[in-house]
């Protein structure tokens, strides 16, 4: 009888532990996130910062894998990767949606945000601008957890550049239809090439002029394949971390409380960080490498900004009524 016992107490107690590992596996939940750039990157280090604050609010409940330096996507290929739940979270350039959307593209339009107050003001959460990109890119299944400030875009060539009118007949690398637009106004032929690809399109003369964040001259190492960087701070580029509609709509109200909290944390931080890691690459480019930094006087900017009008014109009309409506928040906030 008693070992009856014993052994009934035995199997309930392995029921229990079983149901207790169990119960523990079903509380654990793993999000995969893909991004193209290295961790150690101020993007890269910026999902780190994520990773570990949605860890920590869950008390390990909530896991992240990631996946950088495009080992499963290029930039270009998030948005469907996401939206088709391919993978859960993504880092994507804003502009990539622009194809399809074109009013997403607004933070790329040449010379639209004057300096980094207005685009700050633009960007912010609770912008209407912010409120009304978001809400589009909702159309593609994919819902934005929160943007990342990369600062602004030059210009990198292997000839000195200072004038527009250089740019006619030119190939140019650029990140998205806004850009090409800036590129097809200035008479030059766009060329998009992702980000992860620059360093060999340059090397190898696929393009005579690139865009790109000063501080990806700095962390991709394009100083060693392009002799000038002119800073036109032409356009202001923002990454957004996407996650999978649906796979949000299944979290508990908790995991995403968890996930909204530190997305926020994230974005406070970088847009916090950006503006003093941009003049820092910057510094690290004229005073470090053979680079040659070239900044434009006041008229030459002035040059540059009526050379780019059609550019502005050309995203209205793309972007219709929506965009119309856009560009007037912007410039409420000048």
């Amino acid at each position: 009888m008693k070992s009856r016992f014993m052994k009934a107490v035995s199997v309930a107690a392995l029921a229990t532990a079983g149901l207790m590992v169990s119960s523990q596996a079903l509380a654990e939940r793993t999000v995969r996130l893909s991004l193209q750039l290295p961790l150690k990157h101020q993007i890269g280090q910026n999902i780190v910062f994520f990773k570990d604050e949605v860890e920590r609010l869950s008390n390990g409940e909530l896991k992240l894998e990631l996946y950088d330096s495009a080992q499963l996507y290029k930039g270009s290929e998030i948005p469907q990767a996401v939206g088709s739940g391919a993978i859960d979270m993504g880092l994507v350039l804003i502009d990539e949606y622009a194809g399809t959307i074109p009013a997403v593209g607004l933070f790329s339009v040449a010379f639209m945000f004057p300096d980094y107050d207005v685009l700050a003001k633009a960007a912010s959460p609770d912008s209407p601008i912010r409120q009304k990109i978001d809400e589009l890119i909702r159309q593609t299944g994919t819902r934005v957890m929160w943007w990342q400030d990369y600062g602004p875009i030059q210009l990198v060539s292997k000839t000195h550049l200072d004038m527009p009118e250089q740019v006619k007949g030119q190939k140019v690398r650029v990140l998205g239809k806004p850009s090409g637009d800036f590129v097809d106004a200035l008479g030059g032929i766009p060329v998009k090439i992702s980000g992860s690809e620059q360093f060999i399109a340059y090397q190898r003369g696929t393009v005579d002029i690139g865009m790109t964040g000063t501080t990806a001259i700095e962390s991709r190492k394009l100083y060693e394949v392009m002799d000038f960087v002119t800073i036109t701070n032409h356009a202001q580029t923002e990454f957004l971390v996407v996650i999978n509609d649906k796979l949000f709509d299944s979290l508990s109200d908790q995991e995403k409380k968890w996930m909204s909290e530190a997305a926020l944390a994230a974005e406070n931080k970088i847009r916090a960080e950006t503006k003093k890691e941009n003049l820092d690459s910057e510094k690290f480019i004229a005073e470090k490498t053979d680079m040659k930094v070239i900044n434009l006087t006041p008229e030459q900017v002035k040059a540059w900004q009526k050379a780019a009008e059609p550019a502005i014109d050309e995203y209205i009309k793309s972007a219709g009524p929506v965009g119309q409506e856009l560009v007037e928040e912007v410039r409420k906030l000048y």
